[in-house]
């Protein structure tokens, strides 16, 4: 009688080769994952202070997010002192940006750089870029050149929602309640107007 089986020492070798692949294997693959969730909380925290910063300032601030290519980029603007947010000069203003070069001159912006909050324009980690922004006072979402988020003096934020994407399959979406000004997550991609329902 044949007998034919693994030994122990086979079997000891195939579980340290795939113990091997998954010790390789599985930081790519959660690292996305990582990088989005860090993100997330980085976002949680900048709009967290910038709504501060608009009370104790008493201005209006606004985080810019510029999706122009492949760099998704974000910064912090503050204008010098309140100032209402009208749905059409916005949509204008978007476009004059858009559209804006350098050597440009005319009249000052309403709203210059705050590098108290941000030192310079900083860019989503490798892999991730914004997918939309929408905003209350928007008609259709963002997907390309600058968007903006608006926090008044007030403590109130421009209602919106900011989606970010690895390209794939993960979307995760930041939420701005207007009323208390906070940030949630919701760990998929969702729609401003289904939200509100």
């Amino acid at each position: 009688m044949n007998r034919r089986g693994f030994t122990l020492i086979e079997v000891m070798i195939v579980l340290a080769i795939v113990a091997g692949l998954i010790v390789v294997g599985a930081p790519r693959i959660f690292k996305k994952q990582t990088n989005i969730k860090a993100t997330a909380r980085h976002f949680l925290v900048l709009t967290r202070t910038v709504r501060n910063k608009a009370r104790i300032n008493n201005s209006t601030y606004r985080l810019v997010i510029s999706m122009d290519g492949n760099t998704s980029k974000y910064w912090v603007e503050k204008s010098s002192g309140p100032v209402p947010i009208d749905p059409e000069a916005a949509e204008k203003a978007r476009e004059e940006a858009k559209n804006r070069s350098m050597n440009d001159e005319g009249p000052p912006p309403l709203f210059q750089p705050d590098k108290s909050v941000l030192k310079k324009p900083e860019s989503l980690p490798d892999g991730l870029r914004f997918a939309q922004v929408e905003t209350v006072n928007t008609k259709e979402p963002i997907t390309s050149g600058e968007a903006y988020i608006h926090f008044f003096p007030e403590g109130f934020v421009e209602a919106g929602s900011i989606q970010i994407t690895d390209g794939n399959k993960l979307t995760w979406t930041l939420v701005f309640n207007p009323l208390t000004g906070q940030a949630d997550i919701i760990e998929k991609a969702q729609s401003l107007k289904d939200i509100k329902r």
